[in-house]
Parts: C-alpha cells; sequence; structure tokens
C-alpha cells in the first residue's frame, strides 16, 4: 500500500477512536452526574429522616409529659378534700395542738425536762419548748422471758409516760437481777448475794426513774440508735456524763412511743 493511503487511514482511524472516546467520555460524565445527584438525593432523604426521628422523639417526651400530667390529675381527688369539712376538721386540730402546747408550756413553767421519743430512740434536753440537744439512745428491746422453773416472767419494754429523776449516782453498781440469771440459765443466787452486784455495767453514772427503771451507760455504743436494752434507757458516755451534770434530782421524764 502507498504511503499517503496509509496515512490517510491512520487519519480516518484516529478520528474514529476520538469519536469513541469523546462518546464514552460524554457517558461517563452523565453517569457522574446521575451518581452526585443521587448521593445529594440521599444525604436530603437521611437529613429528612433525621428531623423526622427528632421530631417522633419530641412527641414521645411530650407524651409521656402529658400521661404524667393525667395521672397526677386523675390522683387529686385522693389529695383534695371532698368537702370543706375536711378542713374545717383540720383546722380544729391545729387549734387543739395549739392549746396543747400552750397548756404543757404553763405546766413545765420553761423548767428543764427530758424527752425520749422511744420508737425513735432518741433523748432530747429541753428548756420549755427550747430544745437544748439530743442523743441516740437505746430503749427496751421488747421479748418475753419465762422462768420455767418458777413461771415468772418479763417483758423487756421500757414504759411510757411521765417520771421524775428521783436519785443519781455515779461509778454505780448493777443489782443483778434475778431475769439476768434466767437469761443466762444460772441459778438465782438470794437477794442479799454480794455476787449480784457488777462493777461497770451501766457506765459512769445513773439516773434512777423508779421502778427500776434507770438512765445509764452501755459498753456497746454501736447499739445506739437502736431498741437494744431490758427496759432501762441507754446513753452513750459523754452524753450520759453532760445529762448527768445537767439534770438535778426532780426534773420530769417524758417517755412516749
Amino acid at each position: 500500500m502507498e504511503p499517503a493511503l496509509l496515512k490517510r487511514a491512520y487519519s480516518l482511524l484516529l478520528l474514529v477512536w476520538l469519536g469513541v472516546f469523546a462518546w464514552k467520555a460524554g457517558e461517563l460524565t452523565v453517569w457522574t452526574t446521575r451518581l452526585v445527584r443521587a448521593t445529594e438525593s440521599l444525604d436530603g432523604s437521611a437529613a429528612a429522616l433525621d428531623r423526622t426521628a427528632r421530631d417522633n422523639a419530641a412527641v414521645v417526651k411530650a407524651a409521656k409529659a402529658d400521661s404524667a400530667e393525667l395521672e397526677f390529675l386523675q390522683g387529686l381527688p385522693n389529695l383534695l378534700p371532698q368537702d370543706k369539712g375536711y378542713l374545717r376538721t383540720q383546722k380544729a386540730i391545729s387549734e387543739e395542738v395549739q392549746a396543747l402546747r400552750h397548756k404543757l408550756a404553763g405546766r413545765l413553767g420553761g423548767a428543764l425536762h427530758i424527752v425520749i421519743d422511744a420508737k425513735a430512740n432518741k433523748l432530747y434536753l429541753k428548756k420549755g419548748f427550747k430544745l437544748l440537744w439530743s442523743a441516740d439512745c437505746s430503749v427496751g428491746r421488747g421479748g418475753l422471758l419465762v422462768d420455767k422453773r418458777t413461771g415468772q416472767r418479763w417483758q423487756f419494754v421500757t414504759p411510757r409516760g411521765e417520771f421524775r429523776v428521783l436519785s443519781k449516782a455515779e461509778s454505780p453498781l448493777w443489782r443483778k437481777p434475778d431475769w439476768a440469771y434466767v437469761e443466762e440459765k444460772q441459778p438465782i443466787p438470794p437477794p442479799d448475794d454480794p455476787a449480784r452486784l457488777v462493777q461497770g455495767e451501766l457506765g459512769a453514772y445513773l439516773l434512777n426513774l423508779g421502778d427500776g427503771y434507770l438512765i445509764h451507760g452501755t459498753k456497746n455504743e454501736a447499739v445506739l440508735g437502736h431498741p437494744a436494752s431490758h427496759g432501762c434507757v441507754r446513753l452513750g458516755a459523754d452524753d450520759l456524763k453532760k445529762l448527768y451534770e445537767t439534770v438535778p434530782v426532780g426534773t420530769r421524764v417524758f417517755i412516749f412511743y
């Protein structure tokens, strides 16, 4: 084939290749454009889904709040008085309490007195209605002990009511009662047996309330604040010393549950 003819054929093939390349490049551009648009559409859909999820979360939160408010409103009839008589009754009770407080204040005359909350195991020293200080204590733990031999029974509770400090003592000896021997399953000695006297069991001080009931110390201060005694009122060493040094014989003691 002649050189001129070859050159013309080569040029023709080059033009065909360039045309095919341009056509493919155009197709690639079209697909790239479509891909970009599809990506943008997906991004928009994702953003819309996110907004929808946030809106749904807000709706759920509002629904929960409305539900809680509705539940509160439905419960109001149980909280509010059914009639005005309820309010009048509460007012009458309040007035009665105030009257009793004034009556008690007149009876105490601003004097020192001890108040023992046997349910909370708390002792309060007050002057009139003024609280001077308070302390954890231990009252009777409850329970019943029976001597199977004699049938004698002891109940380990702290009595409630009004008492007085009849006497006070330092470094007291504990005269071990019959129930202590029965509890330890030991023979009961005669009443005047010196073996009954025990040193240090009651702490450094005691205040005698009568009928065998005392305010005294304890060897185990960890149980203060809980019922743990056989009927007496136990105090920690520091509080017992302060109480002993503050209140005179004759001080009123009120024990309630």
